[in-house]
Parts: structure tokens; C-alpha cells; sequence
């Protein structure tokens, strides 16, 4: 009986490490956390993606696991363009995705139009390979007027905003805000370092910008964007899937 023990253990340790996979099975790439509407608006939509980073198939779930609602407001849990009633609090793929593929997500606030408000969702982000390794983000949307005029006192402070879509194939978005006067360079950069393209070199006046990039001649991979305008510095991620 201990012989066949110890055969058995001796097999499970040779095989169990070939079907094991990395913990690490994905990644969430977040665009904004906060998102503002004027009142009567009818949806406020959060998005971000996720991406396998391992190298299987993975099936990722949703789960709503907080939600502070103003009355009459209601949230809904999306994968792409499919979205589930919202009472359903936890949701999954219907297929596994391939390693280095992305799937959408996104939170749809649905407001009481008659009402202005602020909502808080949060919810969880994992595979059903791995249920306890979770992503957690924390979600808030707002219909209240001066919710509205912090948005828009935020283009006082410099800020490099998160590129949209990301992931992205051939072209993306990114923006930034500049506070007072002064010179600004846009550039990307490799995963090396090394530098592939300038997309802004000159003095620019406050305000809110928008710059396209198109990614046709490069290969897939991640990416690197960096702003410097005054003693300000950002550098964010994005991701060139095609």
C-alpha cells in the first residue's frame, strides 16, 4: 500500500507541475474611474479591457461586489456588447478567449433622469481558472452640476489621460490636460526604450488636447507614451494588438 502511495504522489508531482498555470492570467487595462453626464442624461458607461496574458485559454467572470445608488438608479455588467438585466450581479464569457487576446468590459450607470446624483459601483475581475486572484476596481458616476464643474476644474492641473482604445489596432486617442503656458512634448516609446515616434514638440496654451496615433508600421507589442510640459512628467502604458 505505501509503494503504490508513494507511485501515485511521485506521479502527481511530475504531472501536476506540466498542467499548472500562472496565477497571473490576466490583465486589466483601466480607463477612467470616474465619469460625469449633465443631468437627464440616460447612460454613463465605464470601460476597460482585459486582456490573457497567459499562455491557455481563460474565461473571465464579473462580479458586482458593492453598490451605493441614488434612488431610482440602476448599473449593469457588460462584456463587449452584451449586456445582462441588473439584478445579475455576477456574469461569464461565454467562450474563453486565446492568449494575447482582449475582451471589453464596461459598467453602464443607468440615472434616474428627473434626479441628479452619484453612483458608486465596485466590482471584480477574475478567471474562472483562478477565482481568487481578482482585479478590484472602484467605479463612481455622477449627474450632479458641480460634479460636473470639478470635471471641468481638473483642466487646471496638468494631466496625461489614458489612451482610448486600449488595447488598440492600427489607431488610438490620447489626451491631456495642460494647466498654464508652457512647452510640451508627446513621445512614444517602445518596450526597449527606444523612441518611435513624436507626436506633439511646441509651446501650447491651457487647456484639454487630443492627439491621434496610428501604430500601421509597427508590430504588436506594448507601448510607452510620455508627456513632459514644464516640471511635469507622465509616462503611461498601451498595448498594439493586430
Amino acid at each position: 500500500m505505501k509503494l503504490k502511495l508513494l507511485s501515485v504522489l511521485f506521479f502527481l508531482g511530475i504531472l501536476l507541475p506540466v498542467f499548472s498555470v500562472n496565477a497571473q492570467d490576466i490583465e486589466v487595462i483601466r480607463g477612467d474611474s470616474v465619469i460625469y453626464g449633465t443631468p437627464g442624461v440616460t447612460e454613463l458607461v465605464i470601460y476597460a479591457h482585459v486582456v490573457n496574458i497567459s499562455s491557455v485559454d481563460q474565461t473571465v467572470f464579473l462580479v458586482r461586489t458593492e453598490e451605493a445608488l441614488p434612488a431610482n438608479w440602476l448599473s449593469e455588467l457588460c462584456f463587449d456588447v452584451n449586456c445582462y438585466p441588473p439584478n445579475v450581479d455576477s456574469v461569464v464569457t461565454t467562450e474563453a478567449f486565446h492568449p494575447g487576446d482582449t475582451v471589453e468590459i464596461s459598467v453602464h450607470f443607468l440615472p434616474d433622469q428627473s434626479v441628479a446624483g452619484t453612483g458608486q459601483v465596485q466590482i471584480q475581475i477574475g478567471t474562472t481558472h483562478n477565482p481568487n486572484n481578482r482585479t478590484i476596481m472602484n467605479l463612481t458616476a455622477s449627474t450632479e452640476p458641480n460634479a460636473v464643474d470639478d470635471q471641468t476644474n481638473s483642466l487646471k492641473e496638468f494631466k496625461l489621460l489614458q489612451n482610448y482604445p486600449n488595447p488598440f489596432n492600427p489607431s488610438t486617442t490620447i489626451s491631456y490636460n495642460i494647466a498654464m503656458r508652457a512647452n510640451v512634448s508627446l513621445k512614444i516609446y517602445n518596450i526597449t526604450g527606444k523612441e518611435i515616434a513624436t507626436l506633439v514638440n511646441g509651446e501650447k496654451e491651457p487647456g484639454s488636447y487630443r492627439v491621434n496615433f496610428n501604430a500601421e508600421k509597427l508590430s504588436s507589442g506594448i507601448y510607452f507614451y510620455k508627456i513632459s510640459a514644464g516640471n511635469f512628467t507622465s509616462v503611461r502604458k498601451m498595448i498594439l494588438i493586430k
